[in-house]
Order: C-alpha cells, then structure tokens, then sequence
C-alpha cells in the first residue's frame, strides 16, 4: 500500500466513522474497573 491509497483509505474511513450512528449508553461499575485494568480508560 502505497501513501495514495493509505491515504485514501483513512479518509474513507474517517467518512464512515463520523456517518455511523452510534448510541451511547451508561457502563457499569464493573465494566468501568474491568477497562481500567485493561488500560483502556
């Protein structure tokens, strides 16, 4: 893959991130620790 279509292909991927929809919703306590641990957060 060249810097053209790498290029490209971020760009597309930008597009369809911000079309998506996506719905948040509330972690629990449990989730929030567990992500915590994993570094996420």
């Amino acid at each position: 893959m060249d810097k053209k279509e790498y290029e490209a292909a971020l760009e597309e991927r930008e597009h369809i991130m911000a079309e998506e929809k996506i719905k948040a919703f509330p972690l629990t306590e449990k989730e929030i620790e567990e992500l915590k641990k994993q570094g996420r957060i």
